[in-house]
């Protein structure tokens, strides 16, 4: 059986600096603990005509947990001002279109499993602030662009079973992707973006260890699983996944062992949901 699923506050700085907050919207191949060492990048801009940062690099601050640009400036009272920021995981596949500001990229994900290759890239809400002399810490909500996707084998019955390989056959892993409506913080929408996906629905990533691995009983013992971060995009007739696993099939408690392999084939345009978006987890579970 194969199963698929798919604050309005505002803290306050106690200076005049402006600082900022990243925080991931949902999980994905990035934690929150990468995020925290690793750069984030923003735009900023003051009474909608001023750019006052420009793709600027922005570190966390242990100490406080803020994050600075290595220019800080100062809220300015009367001034309005609107910010959004951006990250990412490698720039291995990962191409920010010139003179888009992070908002369109191209991307090319590995063509074989590599679960630390994944490419994830991070647009946060535009965070607006209508006065300076609110002194907010900026949110910076970064959403998720790819479609996060995991697979989970477990137990369904009292046999020892062993997973041999799993494959999810027959995606798209490049394409160009351009947000084209880009939510404000704490409005209740979501980044929307256009994919145009490249090349052919054909690549498969196999999850092939070199020794069976132990199929448990919940999602969260089990070892048979697999971690993907995929171009949004509609399944097609030909997606599937399939699963090679091996039961102990003895007779009694004290038999010898007879390890019997099966493979089992699923069609996932047959589960929800057909169409990948961005910002969204998919969950199967496999028993």
């Amino acid at each position: 059986l194969l199963s698929g699923c798919g604050n309005n506050d505002m803290p306050v700085a106690a200076s005049s600096e402006i600082s900022f907050n990243a925080l991931q919207v949902a999980r994905g191949a990035m934690s929150q603990a990468d995020i925290d060492n690793s750069n984030v990048y923003i735009y900023g801009v003051q009474n909608n005509t001023s750019r006052i940062y420009n793709n600027a690099p922005i570190t966390r601050d242990a100490a406080t947990g803020k994050w600075f640009p290595s220019t800080k400036r100062s809220w300015s009272e009367g001034s309005s001002y609107s910010f959004y920021g951006y990250a990412y995981n490698t720039l291995n596949g990962l191409t920010l279109v010139s003179g888009k500001d992070a908002l369109e990229i191209e991307v090319q994900q590995p063509t074989t499993y590599n679960e630390s290759a994944m490419i994830d890239f991070l647009l946060s809400y535009t965070y607006k602030v209508a006065d300076g002399a609110m002194k907010p810490i900026v949110q910076l909500y970064l959403e998720h662009a790819m479609s996060c996707v995991e697979i989970y084998v477990v137990r369904g019955n009292k046999f020892d079973a062993r997973l041999k390989s799993m494959s999810f056959k027959n995606i798209y892993s490049a394409g160009k992707m351009k947000c084209t409506s880009q939510a404000i913080a704490n409005s209740g929408d979501r980044n929307i973006w256009q994919v145009t996906p490249s090349g052919n629905p054909d690549v498969n990533y196999t999850y092939n260890p070199s020794t069976a691995v132990e199929i448990s009983d919940s999602r969260e013992s089990t070892q048979a699983k697999m971690l993907l971060m995929c171009l949004p995009q509609q399944l097609t007739a030909a997606t599937t996944l399939t699963i090679v696993y091996e039961i102990n099939e003895k007779i009694t408690p004290t038999s010898p062992d007879n390890w019997v392999e099966h493979t089992e084939e699923f069609k996932l345009y047959n589960y929800e949901p057909m169409n990948y978006q961005s910002g969204h987890k998919i969950v199967y579970t496999a028993t």
